[in-house]
């Protein structure tokens, strides 16, 4: 046995085995290992699942969410319609109105800058 493979949905694993694993595993006894005691093993399960997601079928973050909002919020302008609902729309948003909001920021903080100091 050279490599450990299984597949989870529409996503195959692949782990080849080193040297040193492979003369530990000729003197194994049969046994079972639960992953979900591996906490890691979760972690790198979830994302590796989130990587195989194509780009237009995944959820924006929360903090790709509020910053969207807090662009439409200073620009007064409308967020589109699939903004929750779509990362793609959602950063697509971002990169549209990012300039505009860096200069309404830079202004802001000149202004706020001034008055403080």
């Amino acid at each position: 046995m050279d490599d450990i493979i299984f597949s989870v949905g529409a996503v195959t694993f692949k782990y080849s085995l080193t040297a040193e694993q492979k003369k530990f595993l000729r003197l194994t006894q049969e046994t079972t290992v639960d992953l979900n005691q591996w906490p890691v093993f979760a972690d790198h399960i979830t994302d590796t699942i989130h990587a195989a997601i194509p780009d237009e079928l995944k959820l924006p973050t929360e903090k790709q969410l509020k910053y969207a909002q807090t662009i439409s919020k200073d620009l007064k302008v409308k967020l589109p319609k699939d903004y929750d609902e779509s990362a793609l729309a959602c950063l697509s948003f971002i990169a549209d109105h990012k300039p505009a909001h860096d200069r309404v920021l830079a202004v802001f903080n000149g202004i706020k800058g001034k008055l403080l100091g």
